[in-house]
């Protein structure tokens, strides 16, 4: 009896409640599957999440890709222009400088996907142009750290004006603080009028830079091949120009320990060197950084091509150093 009683009122309480092991039809699987596709799929109701510089969705193109022949002359220009002006009129040497400043600077947010590549270029302008003064100005480094910590300070204050939400804050930073960073070191070009074997020095390395530019229009497959091209065209460069030229200056080889032994080997061997240098660094920043595509694509390949010039003056300036004490 009061087993019976207990079946009896079990059924009747599971035929009272709903049961919670219910199975959805295929049609109300349908119906939630298409609700909740719609809910992810409408933008308006997703938050806009930034895309990183480097997603997939942002295509670039391989660094030893052959440049344009047009960026290869007008990075070949500058150098050339220096090289030409060196001993006629120094002043003229700053002029291009603070020219090639400017250029990198209009570019480089574009060429480091900067969220704001306006105020990420006006900064690295500020940056580049006050570095050269105070350079060309005291004839010494010594304010250089100083502009360049101001210079830091002003990409903080540019990050700020960006916005209460600034996507990619981090990135936008790092990328202004790196252009101040790189267009500095062309500062040491600001030296040119107090050193003379400096001159002498970037006589060898400016041809060598100008004509492993050149080389950047010629077809690469691989990256060996670029940086044989580059470098290659440097020694090159570098060579012709020591034998109708630099050979008889003998400043040039006080810096090697066996000067005193063969001074015609001692000038081979600096000149060579700095060929060599000069066609490393262009395949260095041109083979190792990749250009991102899209707009004003060959503009930005000009940039990177540019950056060499101001990179230069740094072993430029070092060697002259070492020679005059």
């Amino acid at each position: 009896m009061e087993d019976s009683a207990a079946s009896s009122l079990g059924a009747s309480r599971s035929a009272g409640l709903p049961s919670l092991r219910t199975k959805l039809t295929p049609a109300a699987r349908g119906e939630s599957i298409a609700s909740s596709t719609q809910v992810t799929s409408n933008p308006a109701k997703q938050m806009d999440s930034p895309k990183l510089p480097d997603s997939p969705g942002n295509k670039s193109i391989s660094p030893i890709a052959a440049r344009s022949w047009w960026v290869a002359l007008l990075a070949a220009l500058p150098p050339l222009a220096m090289l030409v002006f060196l001993h006629w009129n120094p002043y003229l040497v700053v002029l291009i400088v603070a020219a090639v400043t400017i250029a990198v600077a209009i570019t480089w947010g574009g060429l480091s996907q900067a969220p704001s590549p306006a105020r990420t270029g006006i900064v690295v302008a500020i940056t580049g142009i006050g570095c050269l003064l105070a350079t060309f100005l005291t004839a010494n480094l010594t304010w250089v750290p100083l502009v360049l910590s101001w210079c830091i300070l002003a990409a903080f204050i540019a990050e700020m004006t960006r916005g209460r939400h600034r996507p990619l804050t981090t990135w936008s930073l790092s990328s202004t603080v790196t252009g101040c960073a790189l267009v500095a070191a062309g500062s040491a070009w600001g030296l040119a009028t107090a050193y003379p074997t400096m001159n002498l020095l970037a006589m060898a390395a400016l041809p060598a830079m100008g004509l492993a530019s050149l080389s950047l229009a010629l077809p690469a497959k691989s990256a060996s091949i670029r940086w044989l091209y580059c470098v290659s065209s440097g020694i090159f460069a570098a060579g012709i120009l020591t034998y109708f030229l630099l050979y008889g200056y003998s400043d040039l080889a006080l810096a090697i320990p066996f000067a005193y032994r063969n001074p015609a080997l001692a000038i081979w061997t600096m000149t060579l060197g700095m060929g060599f240098g000069s066609g490393l660094l262009v395949a260095c920043i041109n083979v190792l950084f990749v250009v991102p595509a899209g707009r004003n694509y060959h503009w930005r390949q000009l940039a990177l091509a540019l950056l060499p010039t101001l990179f230069i003056s740094v072993p430029i300036y070092s060697l002259a150093r070492l020679i005059t004490g």
